[in-house]
């Protein structure tokens, strides 16, 4: 199952004991939390070093292979390198940049939900960390991804833009067909998706630039040329490195094509 269709999804296998306990505590403090952009979990060490060394690795990779979009919003909406932040703060500076507000939520969302609220400037979010035993892919979106890849780019006006258009589109979507469409669209564009740049091939893509075992990966994957109908066509495979990506030729031009997907023009 993937993230396009059903985000917050476990990976096959079980989740070590420490983890699985881990994320239960964080599930618990939400549900006695709620409500938007509240910070319910107070980070132990070990999880501030295990975010610590994946931000300080990921930073020291994204200038050759993210996309400038991305190092510019990076800029607008930077994030601690020596601690976990909090989703209250990470929250407030994202909503002064673009309006989207943040949703902690405590386990599986349904795919209708995730990208629907995205229409409402809602984006929904983990607050649990990846566990330290598998710290370079997490084929569960954890805090890393969701902060790291889509809150970061959820800063930039034009990004937030196509979120809202995704999630107008999926609340608008009248079949499971329709539904699936925009699920692939979404996942070859703004979780996994690359664009031409200065002659080099860069990553905008949520999913990948919050791995670094991915991006260790991205300069042997097959690219292919930005095509909305291949996406929705093509299959994937969440709980492994990937095996197929789309770069369109710029920035505008993913902007325009997925734009006119979504809204049938």
């Amino acid at each position: 199952m993937s993230r396009a269709n059903e985000h917050h999804v476990e990976e096959g296998g079980r989740l070590d004991e420490p983890c699985a306990r881990r994320r239960e505590e964080i599930s618990e403090a939400i549900r006695r939390a709620g409500g938007l952009n509240s910070n319910p979990v107070a980070y132990s060490a070990e999880e501030d070093r295990l975010w610590s060394t994946m931000v300080s690795r990921l930073n020291a990779i994204h200038p050759r292979i993210a996309s400038s979009r991305y190092l510019q919003a990076k800029d607008r909406l930077p994030l601690p390198a020596t601690h976990t932040p909090g989703i209250d703060d990470v929250g407030r500076r994202l909503n002064s940049s673009t309006g989207f507000r943040l949703l902690p939520v405590d386990g599986l969302t349904r795919v209708g939900d995730f990208y629907g609220r995205f229409a409402d400037d809602v984006f929904s979010t983990a607050l649990f960390l990846r566990c330290p035993s598998r710290p370079h892919y997490s084929p569960e979106p954890d805090m890393l991804h969701e902060l790291v890849g889509h809150v970061v780019m959820l800063s930039d006006p034009l990004f937030a833009d196509l979120y809202r258009l995704f999630g107008e589109a999926t609340n608008n979507a009248t079949s499971a067909q329709e539904l699936q469409a925009i699920s692939q669209v979404f996942w070859f564009t703004m979780e996994t998706g690359l664009v031409q740049e200065d002659g080099r091939t860069k990553a905008y893509g949520a999913a990948l630039l919050s791995s670094s075992g991915e991006l260790a990966k991205i300069d042997a994957c097959p690219v292919e040329k930005f095509s909305i109908q291949k996406m929705i066509e093509a299959e994937y495979d969440i709980s492994t490195y990937q095996g197929k990506l789309f770069a369109a030729q710029s920035v505008n031009e993913m902007a325009s094509e997925v734009r006119s997907f979504l809204t049938g023009a």
